[in-house]
């Protein structure tokens, strides 16, 4: 009897076991979940390295190396303006004559004389504030302009767009226009290049830079106005040092890109 209840309760201790797979199941699930594994890492491996693949494509030109100038990448406006400007430069230098090309400066650069009245008016006067942007003196003024307009007109123009951007450029353009007329009413020298506009392009983006806290915590603190004076008193200076520069143009549009976007960061004037 007592033989009976001790088998009964063995065999109950024995139900109670858990039955694992003999040690070559095991091997054999091992390997699969590693071979599994594997598969998994290789397959992770290839798309890695085709997404890599693909981005060295995307960057680079058809020879597989990394272009020095990507054309493609500089927005509309600034991309018209560079070519329009260097398009107009060509075709003075290569199909104008010196005396072709004064007439051109007289007649589309800006003269202050004609608004003063110190010289006879012409009609070529009521769009020479504008077309004097397009009219370089030299490839040294060509080059610092379109590099100039390259570096800040691209910044604020995908900043701001193409509208906002064309709007800026106008704006500052006339500005400039304005202080040298103002410092020099009765000059019948013109004034030729796209500096001013691209003065005051270059004074937005530094407002751009302070108050979005890219030139550093400290920076921030002090405001805008330690590098405005700074880079007046340069201009100023270059002016003095150079008197083929006209300055007050430089000025005129630096403080008209700098007001204009301070009126429209604040709301006193919409777009």
């Amino acid at each position: 009897m007592n033989n009976n209840n001790n088998n009964k309760e063995n065999q109950e201790d024995t139900d109670k076991i858990l039955h694992f797979p003999e040690l070559e199941k095991r091997n054999k699930i091992a390997r699969g979940k590693e071979k599994e594994k594997e598969k998994k890492e290789n397959e992770r491996e290839k798309l890695e390295k085709e997404y890599r693949h693909r981005y060295r494509m995307s960057h680079n030109n058809t020879s597989g190396k990394k272009p020095f100038f990507n054309w493609q990448k500089i927005p509309p406006f600034s991309r018209i303006i560079v070519l329009t400007i260097i398009a107009v430069h060509l075709c003075i230098t290569f199909f104008m004559d010196d005396a072709q090309r004064l007439v051109l400066y007289m007649n589309f650069g800006f003269v202050p004389a004609y608004y003063s009245g110190t010289i006879p008016w012409v009609w070529s006067a009521v769009i020479a504030p504008f077309t004097t942007a397009f009219i370089h003196g030299s490839w040294i003024h060509l080059l610092t302009n379109t590099v100039m307009m390259m570096a800040m007109g691209v910044f604020f123009e995908r900043q701001f767009g193409a509208r906002i951007t064309l709007i800026f450029f106008i704006f500052c353009l006339m500005s400039g226009n304005l202080v040298y007329f103002i410092l020099n009413p009765g000059s019948t020298t013109p004034v030729i290049g796209a500096s001013g506009a691209i003065s005051g392009l270059f004074g937005a983006m530094l407002l751009i830079i302070n108050f979005s806290g890219l030139a550093g915590s400290q920076a921030q603190k002090r405001g805008p106005f330690p590098i405005i004076i700074l880079w007046i008193a340069v201009m100023i200076g270059i002016g003095l040092i150079s008197s083929d520069t006209a300055w007050q143009c430089h000025l005129g549009g630096f403080l008209g890109g700098i007001g204009l976007f301070q009126l429209w960061r604040k709301g006193k004037v919409r777009f």
